[in-house]
């Protein structure tokens, strides 16, 4: 059962009884409206509750806008504990320096061919810059895909959930079909819900239409596009998935509940992944 309640997007089912947390991801920073009083630009950024971390995936491109519309949405920087930067651009790194200004105090995981300087700027405000190449654990329930792509390399988060693996993409360079079977290929495990950029802007129908079901194959349940989505294409998943289609922007706050299983139990194994969880 789903419904949209005063900007809040609450998906709701039945777990197992040894769930016990929630999922809860807000867009603070988008191209497309949801919220009022939200000031919107092109770029994305979404914050991630639930996990025994909370997580900022990408910045935005402007620290300004960021940190309004985070203060607009009682979101207070100090509680983010990891940022996770999916790929150079600056709509996606932006406003990074802005944030390390309020908040220092975090571990900042970006691609291993991210500049040196770069991961030097961070450094240089406090933050610890983890380098990410191949798939890893950030902390329980949730995963980096590792540097997909090739012009373009680009991370994915993946939040394994009782009701199956939410994809967070930032731009979907190397594609949002590749980016969802690498989830499913790691994690063992269904896609529930796929959000973020899916690159489609400027596409055409016939391609976006060919996406779409491909999708739809994969067996994902819930599509949530915006940033670099496009108006067609959100159109055409949105006649596809109906009332599974979720319209993503800037303050939408989707709410998972009872994502989680009880903390002991473990969630299903990598597959064919051999990296272990990287040790602060």
């Amino acid at each position: 059962m789903a419904a949209i309640i005063t900007g809040l997007f609450t998906v709701s089912f039945i777990a197992s009884a040894a769930a016990a947390e929630d999922l809860a991801l807000t867009i603070v920073y988008d191209n497309n409206s949801y919220a009022e009083g939200l000031e919107t630009q092109w770029g994305f950024s979404c914050l991630v509750r639930g996990p025994e971390r909370t997580l900022l995936f990408d910045t935005g491109g402007d620290g300004s806008v960021l940190l309004s519309n985070m203060g607009k949405l009682k979101i207070d920087p100090e509680e983010v504990d990891v940022v996770v930067l999916s790929h150079i651009h600056g709509d996606h790194v932006g406003g990074l320096s802005a944030f390390l200004e309020r908040n220092p105090s975090v571990t900042v995981y970006l691609p291993k061919s991210f500049p040196e300087s770069f991961k030097d700027k961070v450094k240089a405000y406090g933050a610890k810059p983890v380098e990410i190449h191949e798939p890893v654990e950030i902390c329980r329930h949730v995963y980096s895909t590792g540097e997909l792509g090739t012009a373009i390399r680009e991370q994915s988060l993946v939040i394994h959930t009782t009701k199956g693996l939410v994809v967070v993409t930032g731009c979907a360079h190397p594609g949002v079909v590749n980016i969802v079977e690498k989830a499913r290929d790691m994690l063992q495990s269904r896609a529930y819900l796929v959000m973020g950029g899916f690159h489609l802007s400027g596409t055409s129908s016939e391609r976006i239409g060919h996406i779409v079901a491909q999708i739809e194959a994969l067996g994902v349940e819930k599509v949530a596009p915006c940033h670099c989505s496009g108006d067609v294409a959100r159109r055409m998943f949105k006649e596809v998935y109906k009332d599974h289609f979720i319209p993503a922007g800037v303050g939408m706050r989707l709410e998972i509940k009872e994502a989680f299983e009880a903390a002991g139990k473990e969630p299903s194994t990598w597959g064919r992944i051999k990296e272990s969880r990287i040790h602060e």
